[in-house]
Formats: C-alpha cells, sequence, structure tokens
C-alpha cells in the first residue's frame, strides 16, 4: 500500500559560487499526479529534481532516473534492474518471489525481453535509457522522478514511456517529468512548473502562448491536430 506524500520545497537556494542556479524556489507536488517541469536549457530544471531527490531520498518513496545515461556497469541488464530491489531487501538475503515478479514486470514494461543478459555497458544509449526507467519501476515507489526520460527513445519508446506513466498514476503513484517537448508534454501532465533562469515563473494546469513566449523567449502559435489535440510551435 502507497501512502500519499506531498513534496514540499520551501525557500531553496543552490549556488555555485556566485552565480545561483536556483533561487529561493518555493513548490508544493501533491501526490496523485503527474507533474511536468518545463523551461529552457540551463533554467535549474535537473538541479532542481536532483534537491528534491536529495531532500527526500530518506522517506525510501522516490525513484529516481537521472539524465544521464551512466556506463562502466559490468552487469547484465537483468542485474542492473534487479537493484531497483535492493533498498528494500538484505544484499545477504538475496531477493524473494515479489522482488522478482516485479523485476520481471519492470523488464516486460520497457520491452526488453531477450536481452536480460546482455552487459549494460554494451546497449545503446536508448536502451540504456529503458534499463534505467526498468530499475526505477521496480523500486515500486511512490513517487517517480524522471530526468528528460525520452531524450535518446525513438518515437515508438516515446509512446510507451508515457503509457507507462499514465498507468503509474492511474495505480496511485506520482510523477515529476523534466522534458523539453511541450507536446508531449501536455500530452501526459496534470500541472506544469515553468522554470527560467534558476525561477520560477508559474505553476499552472494548461500551457498558453503568452506563458511560453515569456519563459522561452519567443512567440509561439497553436494548432488543433484531427483528434482534437492542442500542439504548440515556435512562429
Amino acid at each position: 500500500m502507497i501512502t500519499p506524500l506531498t513534496i514540499d520545497i520551501k525557500d531553496l537556494t543552490v549556488a555555485y559560487g556566485d552565480r545561483k542556479i536556483l533561487d529561493n524556489i518555493n513548490l508544493s507536488f501533491a501526490p496523485g499526479k503527474i507533474h511536468c517541469i518545463l523551461g529552457p536549457n540551463g533554467c535549474g530544471k535537473s538541479t532542481l529534481v536532483k534537491q528534491i531527490v536529495r531532500l527526500y531520498a530518506s522517506t525510501g518513496e522516490l525513484a529516481y532516473v537521472a539524465q544521464e545515461t551512466y556506463g562502466s556497469i559490468a552487469l547484465t541488464l537483468r542485474d542492473y534492474v534487479c537493484l531497483g530491489r535492493y533498498d528494500r531487501s538484505k544484499f545477504l538475503g538475496g531477493l524473494n518471489k515479489t522482488d522478482r515478479d516485479l523485476v520481471d514486470a519492470a523488464i516486460h514494461s520497457m520491452r526488453l525481453e531477450g536481452m536480460e543478459d546482455q552487459i549494460f555497458d554494451t546497449l545503446s544509449g536508448g536502451e540504456k535509457q529503458r534499463a534505467m526507467i526498468a530499475r526505477a519501476l521496480a523500486q515500486d515507489t511512490g513517487w517517480f522522478i524522471l530526468d528528460e526520460p525520452t531524450s535518446s527513445l525513438d518515437p515508438r519508446h516515446v509512446r510507451m514511456i508515457t503509457e507507462v506513466i499514465l498507468d503509474l498514476v492511474s495505480r496511485g503513484r506520482s510523477v515529476i517529468i523534466v522534458l523539453h517537448d511541450l507536446n508531449a508534454a501536455s500530452g501526459v501532465a496534470d500541472r506544469f512548473v515553468m522554470m527560467k533562469s534558476g525561477g520560477i515563473i508559474a505553476t499552472v494546469d494548461a500551457l498558453d502562448g503568452d506563458l511560453l513566449t515569456e519563459v522561452y523567449d519567443t512567440p509561439f502559435v497553436t494548432a488543433v491536430t484531427e483528434d482534437g489535440r492542442r500542439v504548440w510551435m515556435p512562429k
């Protein structure tokens, strides 16, 4: 049973020397929703999610997928995904049936069957990214924190990740996700955190052209697709 956890960030400032990366951030992330963090490159999105992980990791209710697809991991894909269970299980005791079932389900969700015995370092960038997401899914936590989880994926796998995220929330989980693709974000998010220059410009339930122009310093136009979805494009 997942206990709903609200993530509150208060008066958060992060600086490297004289340069402020985050400037007095105050945010509240309600459970049961998909929160999408948007903003231009270098505005502090990744730093923000790393700070959320740092502040709440001790709760045991966060699974984190970093932006970087790390190499130099001499584990099979399956053993790598199994790492997601070891924060809940003793290393000496090994994994039980519940753990193994969660690992199998995570590998299946990411369409990685048949690759379980491959060494992580030999995987492509997209395969590593899916393996990282599978490891997070295996943790089976209340919150999933995802930093650009689709950056190395083709459109088919982007759609797959979107469906997995929507399924997580339908089962009572909560998501914070960093994305650059505005239209992918608008198709999945319940709440948008708009960032610029280390600060929060707005938190909104829907995107609009004026706000996007303010955040990205470029005008936007919108169009409606045949199936009724609104899409945003730089003008």
